[in-house]
């Protein structure tokens, strides 16, 4: 036994052999940090693969469903008749792209609109309203006498009954004279008449009498006379105007027929007529018109009255009527009236084709300088502002 014992004691015994299959506990951490970064990557490369494949249609419709935008040019349709949408911005809104594709038309029967028929309506008054008048009403031969009573009692110098006599028979020939003739419509025998009617028969032989007495006694009636001779030279300093302002109103009363007539181009031609006749008489409402003379008679008149009728012979400035707002109205009526000519309409037609080709091969400031030309008919400029507007946007980027 203890022989046994220590033969085993002196040799160890030997050791068993380790299986290849087992593994430490490092490796196998290590293994499968390494397979779960596979399955991410893995994961990963999926995913991307699943979105691009659901993404791939919507790509590609979404490109199909790009459509061009088509300026259509009056009889002119097809492949030269549109603007592709790579050579218009796609900032632009979907309103800008439709006033870019729209083409205006404008007919050569077309009925005015209401604001141009509104103007083409008007009427402007250009007279004056003046009326030859007295500035006041013409005496009586009783009024007449009754004055002369009044001063004779205020200045108590009365005249003689020869003298009165006098007076009297030249207030009817003459004063009462001017009157009747005055109503016929006769404004200068009138005048004449008026002036004549201030040649007094001489009070006394002495001068100064006669002045300090008769012409005192008798300013009522001469001032009334005066004024009364003071308006007649206005009227007549104005005669020629006044003919030529009565011809101005007829031809613009003929105006407003033939554009009820709808006749445009004879009304073109009526203000064609009337622009030079309205600057005529406006340069002539600010030259002097001094009235004829008086009549060959003035010189029995006392030079006491004779200065004051001289400087009545100096008109006050012309009463004539402000021509400025019938020149406005007549240039606006012709531009209107210009857009329903059949040579206006093809012309401003022309141009607005020509925009619309300029357009066509991407010449944005020369289309808009195009637009901008055109100022009527009011549809076609309408329409050809709003262009012009979005290619001045398109032309800035």
């Amino acid at each position: 036994m203890l022989a046994s014992e220590k033969k085993s004691e002196g040799f160890p015994s030997k050791p068993s052999k380790i299986s290849s299959r087992e593994v430490s506990p490092g490796a196998f951490s290590k293994n499968l940090k390494y397979l779960f970064r596979s399955l991410i990557f893995l994961g990963i490369v999926f995913g991307v693969a699943v979105l691009g494949y659901q993404a791939y249609p919507l790509i590609f419709s979404s490109k199909k469903n790009v459509k061009p935008i088509s300026i259509q040019v009056s009889g002119r349709e097809g492949k030269s008749g549109k603007i592709s949408a790579k050579e218009i911005p796609l900032s632009l809104s979907v309103q800008e792209k439709e006033i870019l594709n729209q083409e205006a038309v404008v007919a050569l029967d077309r009925v005015p609109e209401p604001a141009e028929q509104e103007i083409l309506n008007r009427t402007v008054q250009f007279q004056t309203g003046w009326v030859e008048s007295l500035p006041s009403v013409t005496w009586t031969l009783s009024q007449y006498q009754k004055m002369i009573q009044e001063q004779e009692h205020l200045y108590k110098m009365p005249f003689s009954r020869s003298y009165k006599g006098k007076l009297e028979d030249l207030f009817t020939k003459k004063y009462l004279g001017a009157a009747d003739v005055f109503a016929k419509g006769d404004v200068l025998a009138a005048r004449n008449l008026w002036v004549e009617s201030l040649i007094f028969p001489p009070y006394s032989t002495d001068l100064r009498k006669h002045r300090a007495i008769a012409l005192t006694m008798l300013r009522p009636f001469i001032n009334d006379t005066l004024a009364k001779i003071r308006a007649m030279n206005q009227s007549l300093s104005e005669k020629e105007q006044r003919a030529e302002e009565q011809t101005l109103t007829g031809a613009y009363q003929n105006l407003a027929g033939l554009i009820g007539q709808k006749k445009w181009d004879d009304a073109i031609a009526a203000i064609d007529q009337l622009v030079p006749l309205v600057a005529e008489l406006q340069k002539k409402s600010k030259l002097p018109h001094p009235p004829p003379p008086y009549p060959a008679s003035f010189g029995m008149i006392d030079q006491d009255l004779q200065r004051p009728l001289m400087d009545l012979m100096t008109a006050n400035p012309s009463s004539m009527a402000n021509l400025q707002p019938l020149q406005q109205d007549l240039v606006e009526k012709k531009e209107i009236l210009e857009t329903f000519t059949e040579g206006y309409v093809k012309h401003v037609m022309e141009n607005y084709r020509k925009a619309m080709e300029l357009i066509r091969q991407e010449k944005w400031q020369e289309a808009i300088n195009v637009l901008e030309s055109i100022q009527g008919p009011r549809v076609l400029q309408e329409d050809a502002a709003r262009k012009a507007a979005i290619l001045k946007k398109m032309a800035l980027r």
